[in-house]
């Protein structure tokens, strides 16, 4: 998309600024080259997959090609006598090259892990495309192999493809797909799926994550939503619940759950026509907090619009008891294949309630059953908790892909905030926040304080992990397909925070400046309600404080004017080439920092115009130029038309003899009648054009065919 286009967009969409929330511009960068951390690559010589299986105080478990990594979190270094190696066999590999699997595609990839006991864990793997899990005891330090079970319906094929699993009381919960041709999506545990072939309980879906909470197992997941009548189809972000307790149905359903409950997820920009990031990512652990003043529970999610739409993303927060309540709503229905879906009357719903969690299942009535296999969808959909996404970002170059949360972070004025951490598909890490989070939840207020290019361009982030240790600075790792990196959880000793106004403008938590010292430090985050010292600076909601000796609006941090160095292999920075247009709400922001020509000691501030001016302006070039061309065109015209065009001789030739004169000798000055096609008459009475004046007319031989 070229520039221009780029910036058509930005106006349209901020000259709707009244319901869509202002994209937030990060307030500093940081550059690959910058990023300070540490690094783990495994086996360089081929794509590891890793995804993170199980964390315990000081080490994470890495399930990777053939193998299992004991990661220290100390300094990301492997703890060598602890890793687990279990390639497929020569077998299972030479069946996969005749399906026709390639050299990467046919070894085992460690997806699924469960532990059972301090010395006793699960462990299934793709198995070169044939999944098998492996039961685990350490004895004497050694890992020792149990017997074996099929993998299938616990551990997916291919180690990209969207699964999830969760280990609860001894039981592993899986959603992935069952065949090979993902054909049969399902919810799986031990002997107990979702039923087969019925797109009202399963459409194509995408599962991207579960957790167990109170009674339930939730399940976050996308799918082709079937009560979308339109034409054509769409795409919804759905929440699944099962029953922990759910021992099957009775009878023929003793091996079907009779507890699965799916609604839609909402998050979206509320207006008349709402604008909707319809496809989930990822969503967060559950974050306790207090929230406009209320203490709850929060999980934050990761949505996205399709592919083939404008390239926006969105982090929704969903508070778990509005989750809770939605299930215990009306159903939905359609009665007939050409039927709207609508709300299922409260007086067709049996008793018990279906869905319900009841001591055993397999006692309940079949009408109970029947009915929750056919009716699995709510009618009413879970709201976000603020009023609108926490943070949104309209982008042509990355969408939003994981989300991790450093939770209930205190800042110096005592409030509590939920930090973000954004990981996205071309290696980026945002650090966001809401800062009105802790006063309403009517209302959102945007912020993001950094946007770290933490992996290489091209490499997306596929988990984030907040980790603080005793002892040591907290770190945020981010893993890739076959990387894992330890960033810093902030950036306060950047030179682009060197001033009092620039520190403060961060809104930063994490930082404050420090009169004394005359720097931005890093503020503990567990902070007394006595421990905000005088010399510390800092304000989350505005960004700004007096004792930076001004009364003024602060400054957005810029970045100093200094062309990047592009080499060591690294890509440039698009946004070295990109053109951005920052529409401020407030107009009150100035720029501190001189450019390389201006003098030093200089405050320069910029124009800002608004979204009105910016359409105006357009609006109003378009109608000039349309005059200019108008004018332009007509004045050539006119040029052109009082030119005579030169004449070729041979059609000067042809006008003289068609202009012709009557005088002229030969010349028959009687027209042709064009209707009745009669040629003139001599004045002999015979045809001027008649070669054979006084000729008698000869016979003609007819030849008949």
């Amino acid at each position: 998309m070229s520039v221009s286009l780029r910036i058509l967009a930005l106006i349209g969409l901020a000259a709707q600024n009244a319901a869509w929330p202002q994209d937030p511009v990060p307030r500093l960068h940081v550059k690959l080259r910058e990023v300070i951390g540490q690094r783990f690559l495994g086996n360089e010589s081929h794509v590891e997959h890793f995804k993170l299986l199980e964390r315990s105080t000081t080490s994470i478990l890495i399930g990777a090609r053939n193998a299992i990594y004991n990661i220290s979190l100390h300094d990301l270094t492997e703890i060598i006598d602890q890793r687990l190696q279990w390639p497929s066999s020569g077998a299972h590999r030479e069946l996969c090259y005749l399906k026709g699997g390639s050299e990467d595609d046919c070894q085992n990839y460690i997806r699924v892990f469960g532990r059972e006991g301090p010395d006793r864990f699960l462990i299934c793997g793709t198995n070169a495309f044939k999944p098998f899990c492996w039961p685990f005891q350490i004895k004497n330090g050694t890992y020792v192999k149990e017997n074996g079970m099929d993998g299938l319906g616990l551990c997916p094929y291919d180690p990209q493809h969207n699964s999830t699993a969760v280990f609860v009381d001894g039981q592993l919960y899986a959603a992935t797909v069952a065949y090979f041709s993902g054909g049969d999506p399902l919810i799986h545990r031990d002997g107990i799926r979702t039923e087969r072939s019925d797109l009202n309980q399963l459409n194509g879906p995408n599962f991207v994550s579960s957790f167990a909470y109170e009674d339930y197992v939730f399940f976050f997941y996308r799918e082709t939503a079937v009560e979308y009548m339109n034409c054509g189809k769409a795409v919804y972000s759905r929440v699944g619940r099962v029953c922990q307790h759910d021992k099957g149905g009775p009878h023929a359903f003793n091996d079907r759950w009779t507890s699965f409950l799916k609604a839609r997820l909402n998050c979206s920009i509320p207006d008349e026509y709402p604008f909707y990031f319809n496809e989930i990512q990822s969503t967060s652990d559950v974050t306790e907090g207090l929230y406009g003043g209320e203490r709850s529970r929060l999980v934050y999610g990761v949505f996205t619009t399709p592919v083939n739409s404008i390239g926006g993303s969105a982090v929704c927060a969903f508070n778990m008891s509005s989750i809770l309540e939605v299930f215990q709503g009306a159903f939905k229905e359609q009665e007939t294949i050409n039927s709207n879906w609508l709300r299922v009357l409260p007086e067709k719903v049996p008793l018990p309630r279906p869905g319900s969690c009841v001591n055993d299942s397999r006692t309940l009535p079949d009408v109970t059953v029947n009915f929750v296999k056919a009716h699995p969808l709510m009618d009413e959909a879970v709201q976000s908790h603020f009023a609108l996404p926490v943070i949104t970002k309209v982008s042509f170059n990355y969408r939003f892909t994981k989300v991790a949360v450093d939770p209930q972070v205190k800042a110096l004025d005592g409030k509590l905030y939920d930090i973000l951490y954004i990981g996205t598909d071309d290696g980026r890490v945002l650090k966001a926040l809401n800062t009105l989070a802790p006063d309403t939840t009517s209302d959102v207020g945007q912020v993001i304080v950094s946007d770290v290019q933490v992996l290489k361009h091209g490499q997306a982030v596929k988990d984030l992990l907040v980790v603080h240790l005793a002892g040591e600075a907290s770190k945020l790792v981010v893993f890739a397909d076959s990387e894992i990196r330890a960033v810093p959880l902030h950036h306060c000793d950047l030179p682009t925070a060197s001033t009092c106004m620039s520190c403060v403008a961060l809104q930063d938590p994490h930082c404050a400046w420090d009169a004394i010292t005359n720097r931005c430090v890093a503020v503990p985050t567990k902070l007394h309600d006595n421990a905000a010292d005088q010399t510390l600076f800092q304000d989350i909601v505005a960004g700004k404080h007096k004792g930076c000796g001004y009364e003024q609006e602060m400054a957005k941090p810029v970045l100093p004017a200094v062309l990047p160095e592009i080499g060591r292999g690294e890509l440039p920075d698009e946004r070295d080439n990109e053109i951005v247009i920052e529409l401020d709400r407030e107009n009150q922001y100035s720029r501190t920092q001189p450019r390389a020509n201006e003098p030093q000691g200089v405050i320069v501030t910029p124009v800002v115009y608004s979204a009105q001016t910016l359409t105006g302006a357009l609006i109003g070039t378009c109608f000039f130029s349309l005059l200019a061309g108008f004018a332009s065109g007509f004045w050539f015209s006119q040029r052109l038309r009082g030119t005579p065009y030169p004449d070729p001789p041979e059609q000067r030739q042809q006008l003289n003899r068609l202009t012709e004169s009557s005088e002229s000798p030969g010349f028959n000055n009687k027209s042709i009648n064009l209707v009745l096609n009669v040629p003139p008459k001599n004045p002999n009475g015979k045809n001027a054009n008649s070669s054979a004046e006084n000729k008698p007319v000869q016979k003609v031989k007819k030849t008949y065919i």
